[in-house]
């Protein structure tokens, strides 16, 4: 595999694929090098949409009006506004790995709620923590109020203790389905967790008047635990730094793991004090990356599928909602996984209906076909909400692609370029059915077969 070849599996894995404007960057450069420079573009800034938010003063004065169509709509503004914002983000900046990283955390600490600010907040702590140190970040998404108010603890009082919490903490975020836990663990769990909530401005409140002062017994310990003692006891366990290294080389490397690799990893990891580059510079820094069981080991999310595409084609949208319309029709609308367990992966992105309309997404953004369609119903998303579903009409929704911008790499390899395995026996057939001759055909075309899905 050459320099080329590798650094376009980095950049699919590490990022959301190469950029137009650096493909001979990736052909002059050695992985090593690509990927420090990856690191070193790191620098967090808070999102900034083009929506003037309100302040958390003016949200809570709001939230109080008995009429609610006025937050109601200012949630929805908002919220769509941290998606295109985000989205955007996401083809443009440098910074790659962190927002990479950060779509992994949106969908392993999945909230569905719709209080905009708080979403706000939780996306940028995934941001500027994507990289940092998982403790730090755990402790960040626990007491954010999306956190708090999707897993009911706001409710979580010594008289009543609601268990949602105590139970997704360890069965989804640290350590596993039917792992170290006991059906009596979550009990006493949840009893440290009562009192933990948040005042009208949405800021952590660790209200002692309902926390349960008595003595717990967790995972083999005994004491009169808090929230935070019992955090600290999971992180205590090996099993939890397997379980996160596990999940970020599923996402990262296969969804099939090399079990003795994650082995090394999460030990590593563990002793770091769960220090995430840790992690991260065990899988990019080493020579099994690239072995070849793992390009075009994965299928994209509708999110890198579509990131991905903006990064090689360069576009103007006359109409932004068109293109996170894309995504939603393929199952996957930032700020609204489908449940706590966040969105699938694998094949579970995939039926017959979403492969077609994967393939013919390329060929829509280029103006070759259109497409009318709406998202299918979804009552788990919309929260029981009756919501108009947003039909995609690429007749209204002009996209303008810059081909002129590209001619570079139209006259290049575009097999090579588009490709994580491309295969002589997929050239010829593409080729042979390209009738209209031209590079820019054949770059659609290429980009609207099956092959393309894979990472």
């Amino acid at each position: 595999m050459n320099n080329f070849l590798k650094n376009k599996h980095l950049m699919s894995r590490a990022g959301f694929g190469i950029h137009h404007n650096d493909i001979e960057k990736y052909r002059n450069k050695s992985p090593k090098k690509l990927y420090e420079e990856i690191k070193s573009d790191s620098n967090y800034q808070p999102l900034v949409t083009d929506f003037l938010a309100l302040n958390p003063e003016q949200y809570r004065d709001l939230s109080k009006q008995p009429d609610r169509k006025p937050l109601n709509q200012f949630n929805k503004n908002y919220n769509a506004a941290i998606r295109k914002a985000w989205h955007t983000d996401m083809v443009n900046t440098p910074d790659q790995l962190r927002e990479k990283m950060a779509l992994f955390w949106h969908g392993h600490f999945a909230t569905r709620i719709q209080q905009s600010l708080f979403n706000k907040e939780l996306i940028d702590i995934f941001r500027k923590h994507a990289l940092g140190n998982f403790r730090n970040l755990l402790f960040l998404v626990s007491q954010s109020a999306a956190m708090l108010n999707f897993l009911n603890n706001q409710q979580n009082k010594k008289a009543k203790p609601n268990e949602n919490f105590a139970r997704e903490l360890m069965e989804l975020f640290t350590l596993g389905r039917g792992t170290l836990y006991t059906e009596k663990d979550i009990k006493e769990s949840a009893r440290a967790f009562t009192g933990w909530s948040y005042d009208g401005l949405g800021h952590f409140e660790d209200n002692k008047k309902q926390h349960d002062g008595g003595e717990k017994t967790f995972l083999g310990k005994t004491g009169n635990f808090d929230g935070t003692d019992i955090i600290d006891i999971i992180l205590k366990q090996p099993e939890c730094a397997e379980f996160i290294t596990r999940k970020i080389y599923r996402y990262m490397v296969n969804d099939n793991p090399d079990e003795r690799i994650v082995k090394s990893l999460s030990s590593k990891f563990y002793q770091s004090g769960y220090d995430l580059m840790t992690l991260l510079d065990g899988i990019f820094l080493s020579d099994w990356f690239f072995d070849d069981q793992n390009p075009g080991a994965r299928i994209k999310s509708p999110v890198e599928l579509v990131v991905g595409i903006r990064r090689i084609l360069p576009m103007d949208l006359q109409n932004k909602d068109t293109i996170y319309n894309f995504e939603k029709l393929l199952g996957q609308e930032l700020l609204q996984p489908p449940n706590v367990a966040g969105w699938p992966s694998g094949t579970g992105w995939i039926d017959s209906s979403t492969l077609l309309l994967r393939m013919k997404i390329p060929a829509v953004m280029a103006g070759y076909k259109t497409l009318d369609i709406e998202p299918k119903p979804n009552d788990d998303v919309d929260m029981g909400k009756s919501e108009k579903n947003v039909i995609v009409n690429a007749k209204k929704n002009t996209i303008t692609i810059h081909w002129d911008s590209i001619n570079n790499i139209l006259d290049q390899d575009l097999f090579e370029i588009l490709l994580s395995k491309p295969s002589a026996d997929l050239e010829k057939l593409i080729t042979q059915f390209n009738t209209d001759k031209s590079r820019r055909h054949l770059m659609i075309s290429i980009m609207s077969t099956p092959e393309y899905q894979l990472c």
